[in-house]
């Protein structure tokens, strides 16, 4: 397998922008894809569980190893977390004020939640900071969970990571199915299940990178074209039946798998350079866009504005989201990771092998 994935890169940029699309909210009523885009963020765990599993799963081998691990991702997602949550609380301040309401000024425990990432855990019960967050937060928790299975499970991890993948979906489905078929959306409580459809995500796509040698065939041109409809069909076919949104983990699994060999005709178009620079920016324009997208798309989404209206309005939007997306992550993202990437190297002598270059999770600054 070549060392460079630049498929999953682009492919990372594309379930970015469905996201943004899916929380603008604007002609949703037109595509059933951006109706359903909620489940982009299922495809971005499945990545990351494909991703750091390749990267990282030979690697944990000491408590040292894992603590550079746990280092390292804080370094990857903490900072423009704190960031973003800091520009949502006082984008909302000044919003009020226009308004003449008083501003939510955050309780001694939102802070905390936000600082330890646990407000994706339900601590507290309620959407606090930024409100995409939640997906940075549970996935933080499930890193340090997958930590400890390539530590102390070694022998078993496969095992382990298929009891935790269905364990994920188990819950999901447990505590949703019952009360999500109504609104159409089974996949979107993140409130309820946000962390069980990371667990579930995430560890398949570990399974997934534990098996990329093999499939290195499977992603033949047919394949890939049937999965990339297939995918489309699927996320937009969840609207007619609701209870197929519990199938994404695997879906998008099937989808990652034809790009292992990073070649087809999907691949191509992946790998041009607007879907590179989208899965550059990914993180920042997720988080970003929460910041300035979320406090206007329930006022812009309603059905008696003219269509003209609303495609101005996405046009602002994504100018903005992307502006800020590109601001985050020249100045934020990638300054505080690479110099937290820094620090943990030098301070921790018994250097486990840096993973591969080319993995999005872990790209350095060009």
């Amino acid at each position: 397998m070549k060392a460079t994935n630049r498929s999953l890169e682009g492919l990372r940029g594309a379930a970015a922008l469905l996201v943004v699309l899916f929380h603008i909210g604007l002609l949703s009523p037109f595509s059933a894809i951006i109706r359903n885009g909620y489940l982009a963020v299922d495809l971005f765990f499945v990545l990351s569980g494909y991703v750091i599993c390749s990267a990282y799963a030979d690697r944990l081998e000491t408590g040292r190893d894992v603590w550079r691990f746990i280092v390292r991702r804080s370094g990857r997602l903490w900072p423009l977390h704190i960031v973003t949550a800091i520009l949502a609380y006082a984008f909302l301040g000044v919003i009020f004020a226009l308004g003449g309401k008083h501003p939510h000024v955050p309780t001694g425990g939102e802070l905390i939640a936000i600082a330890t990432l646990t407000q994706g855990l339900a601590f507290p019960d309620r959407d606090i900071g930024n409100l995409v967050a939640w997906s940075t937060s549970d996935e933080f928790y499930v890193y340090l969970l997958f930590a400890v299975i390539c530590l102390r499970l070694r022998r078993w991890r496969t095992t382990a990571f298929a009891c935790a993948a269905v364990a994920g979906l188990a819950i999901a489905l447990h505590v949703g199915a019952g009360s999500c078929v109504s609104i159409h959306r089974c996949m979107d409580q993140h409130a309820s299940i946000g962390w069980a459809r990371c667990l579930a995500g995430f560890f398949v796509g570990a399974l997934l990178a534990l098996s990329r040698t093999r499939l290195q065939s499977f992603g033949t041109p047919a394949v890939q074209i049937a999965m990339a409809i297939g995918s489309l069909v699927f996320v937009a076919g969840t609207s007619e039946f609701p209870l197929s949104a519990f199938a994404a983990p695997l879906v998008f699994a099937a989808l990652i798998a034809s790009l292992i060999a990073d070649c087809g005709p999907l691949a191509t178009i992946l790998q041009t350079r607007p879907m590179q620079y989208l899965g550059k920016i990914s993180y920042a324009l997720y988080l970003g866009h929460g910041v300035v997208v979320l406090p206007f798309a329930g006022w812009l989404n309603q059905s008696q504005y003219p269509i003209g209206y609303q495609l101005a309005a996405i046009v602002v939007l994504l100018c903005v989201s992307f502006a800020l997306a590109r601001i985050l992550h020249r100045h934020i993202e990638v300054p505080c990771r690479d110099r937290i990437y820094a620090w943990s190297d030098s301070r921790l002598d018994h250097d486990i092998t840096r993973p591969s270059r080319g993995f999005p999770e872990d790209r350095p600054l060009p």
